[in-house]
């Protein structure tokens, strides 16, 4: 292999090592993973995903231990649940006028729980419940696929413009790699160096090998770095590249909860909870390069890592029925409080059309850090129908500029992170649904609307609607949501200045959930 062509994939690897994992925009991008957790689905039973999510004015629901524990205190029974989901993505990526489809379906536990209900008494404080539950409460897995034709910019320039900034200078040594120019025949006459652009350079080098004396060989320049000019002239409209990046996100977030309900009066109800969470997310990103005309086949640049942490919140919720008709909700929930943790590796290989591999590979250790997500306000309103059903919404505010991302030790301050976190605005999320009885049978139907709490110009809003089935019997009861989430999109970036892609995205998740009375 070339020694030129080593030293700019040591140099590249340099780069990625340097920029700590800035190479692409998802890959330590911290503020976005307080999004992921902050940006939590509709998580409960199916009975309150057939609703849109709007639980706050609700009560006697599994739902209840984690949203507003104080809807424990509307149980007269004791009771058992089990939920279990498909979840059905869909992504469609544009780049470089390049459209690439892809989805993937996985199953999950969504919702357990249980709720002791004690005896009655004689006084006004009619009964009291406690509740255990295990929601899973945001959803990473993602697919995503995108490849275009690339005639301006490649991961070599990016590196190369890195370089440059670092004060590296001796760019003479990543010659022969792009921007065809001219192409001569060359007649080894035993010479230790050859002439290009007024620089002299090692035959074996520039050949890869010793030629024959009397040997005449085709030179075709190619120079990731012009000499003379001191411009990148690679790629370009006639030698692009084909990029392409397969993204695989896997893992999930949960809360494992434990509350307190009670009824006074069957006019105020009131709880508490408190939540231990966890979360895992797994990200692989593959980018491949493939430049036209040259030596190197196909540059691969392989980024993996995995993000975890545990976490501690707390919940206080009341509920009020003015008159029978009319239940009035409100639930608060602290910022959760997690301590985390990364690992990484890079691997950046470059395979060439002599069969020569080359590769390297960086392994990041364990970086430790904490994270403190927004608190949550809810206030929700039901109205029953006599005995036909019930219309019930909700309002949230999430307080996203008041994230933080801190280390315990010295060392990375997070202050570029928590800039960018203390520009985010605080979101209102509306929910709406309703039910409608007849016998032991239920329909039901909602809807939800999920601010983005980050300005610019793609649509990251995102609205779903959701329709339910429900039977209710006296020592059992079944229920069916499905939950359609429409039109969110993001853009992904291979590494910093590339084109973007904009992605995509609509969900499909079908919830059963079975509980048993007792």
């Amino acid at each position: 292999m070339n020694r030129s062509l080593k030293l700019a994939i040591v140099s590249l690897l340099v780069v990625c090592a340097s920029q700590n994992v800035a190479i692409s925009q998802d890959a330590s991008d911290f503020p976005g993973l307080i999004l992921d957790l902050s940006r939590t689905n509709n998580s409960g039973s199916a009975r309150i995903l057939g609703l849109g999510g709007a639980q706050t004015a609700i009560g006697g629901d599994i739902s209840s231990v984690s949203s507003n524990p104080a809807g424990l205190g509307f149980f007269n029974r004791s009771e058992f649940s089990f939920s279990a989901q498909f979840n059905g993505l869909n992504t469609s990526s544009d780049y470089l006028n390049t459209t690439v489809e892809d989805s993937r379906l996985n199953f999950n536990i969504p919702n357990l729980g249980a709720v002791i209900n004690t005896a009655k008494s004689k006084g006004k404080w009619k009964s009291q419940s406690f509740g255990v539950s295990l929601n899973r409460t945001a959803d990473f897995q993602n697919q995503v696929t995108y490849e275009g034709l690339n005639s301006n910019y490649d991961f070599i320039r990016y590196a190369v413009q890195q370089d440059n900034l670092d004060g590296f200078t001796d760019l003479t040594d990543l010659a022969f790699e792009v921007d065809l120019t001219t192409t001569v025949d060359f007649t080894y006459n035993g010479e230790s160096e050859i002439v290009i652009d007024d620089q002299l350079f090692p035959v074996e080098d520039v050949f890869g090998r010793i030629p024959n004396i009397g040997e005449t060989l085709e030179l075709t320049e190619r120079n990731i770095f012009d000499v003379n000019t001191g411009e990148l002239g690679y790629p370009n409209e006639e030698f692009p590249v084909q990029t392409q990046e397969n993204i695989d996100v896997r893992g999930a977030s949960y809360q494992f909860s434990i509350a307190y309900g009670a009824n006074y009066d069957d006019k105020v109800y009131l709880g508490g909870s408190i939540g231990i969470a966890s979360f895992n997310k797994e990200v692989e990103r593959l980018l491949i390069e493939r430049p036209t005309e040259t030596d190197l086949n196909e540059l691969r640049l392989l980024d993996e890592y995995e993000q975890s942490g545990i976490g501690i919140n707390g919940t206080l919720g009341v509920i009020i029925r003015p008159i029978d008709q009319i239940l009035l909700g409100a639930s608060y929930t602290t910022p959760t409080y997690y301590s985390a943790s990364q690992i990484q590796e890079i691997e950046l290989s470059a395979f060439y059309n002599t069969g020569d591999i080359f590769s390297e590979g960086i392994i990041y250790e364990d970086f430790d850090y904490n994270i403190t997500t927004p608190s949550r306000l809810k206030g929700g309103v039901t109205a029953f129908l006599n005995k036909s059903g019930f219309i019930t919404a909700e309002v949230e505010r999430i307080n996203y500029s008041g994230a933080n991302l801190s280390q315990p030790s010295d060392g990375f301050s997070f202050s570029e992170e928590n800039n960018t976190i203390d520009r985010f605005n605080n979101a209102l999320n509306y929910r709406l649904g309703a039910e409608f009885r007849y016998q032991i049978f239920r329909v039901r139907g909602g809807f939800a609307y999920i601010e983005d709490p980050v300005e610019n110009n793609l649509e990251q809003d995102e609205t779903q609607f959701s329709f339910g089935l429900g039977i209710r019997k006296r020592k059992y009861y079944g229920d069916l949501a499905i939950v359609h989430s429409d039109g969110f999109a993001n853009r992904i970036s291979p590494y910093p200045g590339a084109p973007q892609a904009v992605v995509e995205q609509n969900t499909t998740r079908v919830t059963l959930t079975v509980g048993v009375n007792f």
